[in-house]
């Protein structure tokens, strides 16, 4: 049975100002000659640049370029890994309430699957509204996470340009209206051996404080996996996933649009897809990778561009999940 069109109808950020990043590491002490990374971040600007704000700063974006009203939401899904507050508080619930969304008919939902999130947040809607008669509803991404970087560490240099900001999209289905794209479906794979690569080992219930000294946002990495055994793990999951995705829609990407892992990666999973670079959209040297953002930002990228004219690959990953969604111009069959 072929599922139910899921239109994107708005898109909005909401991005702080970038740094450099080689500067902002030296700043902080680091030896930053050797780093050939990411060359800007967004960071924030200050305590009031929160996951929750950021996100509805730029679901507020989104809403006003699709010319749906808020209380015409019948769900918010926050997909972000950064949290103002620990669980049970939910964010998404908070984005709400910042964009004045009253009533019952809405919930808000907190879906964490790291930077995967927003993908699987599109394939998650797309059912949701299916069974509900349609309907529009929004997916929310922010991060606030530089900070949990030790940019004095030249070992941690593939996560200096970490960067923070908020990305909307507003989703509908059977709802009149211009659409940007149509989302045609999405696909995983995973390799669990890979949870907790990169943890943050503070704050649940194992250890909930830090020691004396340490800092409770310190993120470790696991340094017994060599970094071209990552890269041929991530590219191998990808490449399951889409092939995954091409079976079922029947159409495969001539754009490609990524999470900013890195150059490399990234040039590696296009290589997989067969996408030449040209119609590869990069935006990791403007903003820096921001997790969940990061697909969002790209597809603004191809709107503004007026680009959006074939079929898109959206590629989207954590250390320890896969995934690959396909994207259409308005329409296409």
């Amino acid at each position: 049975m072929k599922p139910q069109t899921l239109s994107i109808l708005g898109l909005g950020l909401e991005l702080p100002p970038a740094v450099n990043v080689s500067e902002y590491a030296a700043s902080k002490g680091a030896d930053a000659s050797f780093y050939k990374g990411w060359e800007r971040a967004c960071h924030v600007r200050g305590d009031e640049d929160q996951p929750s704000t950021l996100g509805a700063q730029a679901l507020r974006h989104a809403l006003a370029r699709s010319g749906v009203p808020a209380q015409a939401l019948r769900a918010v899904v926050f997909t972000g890994v950064s949290r103002d507050y620990l669980p049970s508080w939910s964010v998404a619930t908070e984005v709400m309430r910042l964009v004045g969304i009253e009533g019952d008919d809405c919930v808000g939902l907190d879906l964490a699957l790291g930077c995967a999130a927003t993908l699987s947040a599109l394939d998650l809607l797309q059912g949701w509204l299916a069974l509900r008669g349609g309907g529009c509803a929004a997916i929310v991404a922010a991060e606030r996470w530089s900070h949990t970087v030790d940019h004095s560490d030249a070992r941690l240099a593939g996560m200096w340009a970490w960067a923070d900001g908020g990305a909307a999209l507003v989703v509908g289905m059977g709802t009149p209206g211009a659409a940007v794209a149509d989302f045609l479906g999405a696909e995983f794979s995973s390799h669990s051996e890979y949870n907790g690569h990169v943890l943050v080992p503070y704050g649940g219930t194992r250890a909930p404080v830090a020691p004396p000294g340490v800092s409770p946002h310190a993120r470790q990495v696991s340094s017994h996996r060599s970094r071209e055994e990552i890269r041929a793990t991530y590219v191998r999951g990808y490449k399951r996933a889409y092939e995954a995705v091409v079976r079922r829609v029947g159409t495969r990407g001539e754009r490609l649009i990524c999470n900013q892992i890195s150059l490399g990666t990234i040039e590696a999973i296009a290589e997989q897809f067969g996408i030449p670079m040209e119609h590869v959209v990069l935006t990791g040297h403007d903003s820096g990778h921001l997790g969940a953002c990061d697909v969002i930002v790209a597809l603004d990228k191809l709107a503004q561009r007026k680009q959006i004219d074939a079929p898109i690959a959206v590629g989207s990953s954590t250390a320890y999940a896969y995934g690959t969604g396909l994207l259409a111009p308005p329409g296409y069959t």
